[in-house]
């Protein structure tokens, strides 16, 4: 395959000190090896700078990016993509890990079909790093109409064309709950298909104080996405809503089920 596309890898830091080094490591484990690591950091006062700066000092494609007027994980990843040079943007959170042909399965997927927008499954890690046997399901191509009435779409496992991150999607930013799923619906807005590899290139941590564990103030979040920066009416934001509900509550149950299937 072309290795020749630079892949810029953005990923927003603050106090990660517990997983930042498994998930640096495993972008230095990718067998693709044409990109750039940047590390936005909310100047941390715990370990991470320190351990940010051993990796730097390790390999030259790893950048530290202060961040001193941090507003959360999407005003990160705006300051991360403004700086980076790369032909395709990733997204990687300091407490998730790649697994080493992520990259690789990834671009080849995007080149070779001529897509702009790819994701793919992934498998649950816990803070102990007991990893799921199942994985997460997913739907395998995405519209703009259709997602507003999904999910699926794992952070980390996103990769884009640069193309497809306008000025005005990188600088919505704000709220702190699920700003990455604005930014896909505001990508298929325009028009871009998302498309799912169904094979699971991940492993999503989960975390109890995580932000996505905050179950309220997401839902919240969603109804105020839908309802402001995605402009839809009363009775259509409640429509997709709804659907999106049930199709969030449709995914976990499946999930479970295949873990009992499996144990």
């Amino acid at each position: 395959m072309n290795r020749g596309w630079l892949v810029s890898i953005i990923m927003p830091s603050y106090n990660s000190d517990r997983f930042i080094g498994m998930a640096i490591e495993s972008v230095l484990n990718q067998s693709y090896e044409n990109w750039e690591l940047l590390i936005v950091d909310g100047l941390s006062v715990d370990k991470t700078r320190e351990i940010i700066k051993k990796y730097c000092a390790k390999d030259y494609r790893i950048k530290l990016i202060d961040n001193e007027n941090d507003e959360g994980p999407s005003q990160a990843r705006s300051v991360g993509i403004l700086a980076s040079r790369g032909d395709y943007i990733a997204f990687l959170d300091s407490d998730d890990i790649w697994l080493t042909h992520k990259l690789n399965t990834q671009i080849d997927f995007l080149v070779s079909n001529g897509y702009k927008f790819c994701f793919a499954k992934y498998k649950k890690i816990t803070e102990e790093g007991e990893v799921s046997k199942a994985s997460m399901g997913i739907h395998v191509k995405n519209s703009y109409r259709q997602y507003l009435r999904r999910r699926g779409i794992s952070n980390s496992s996103v990769v884009v064309h640069r193309e497809c991150l306008t000025d005005e999607i990188v600088g919505t930013f704000g709220k702190y709950h699920g700003e990455d799923t604005l930014w896909w619906l505001l990508i298929m807005k325009n028009g871009i298909t998302a498309y799912g590899i169904e094979k699971s290139l991940i492993y999503y941590r989960t975390v109890n104080n995580s932000l996505s564990s905050k179950i309220a103030k997401n839902q919240l979040t969603v109804w105020h996405s839908y309802r402001t920066e995605l402009a839809l009416g009363r009775i259509e934001a409640a429509y997709y809503y709804c659907l999106y509900i049930i199709d969030v509550l449709f995914r976990k149950l499946s999930f479970k089920l295949k873990l009992m299937a499996l144990s």
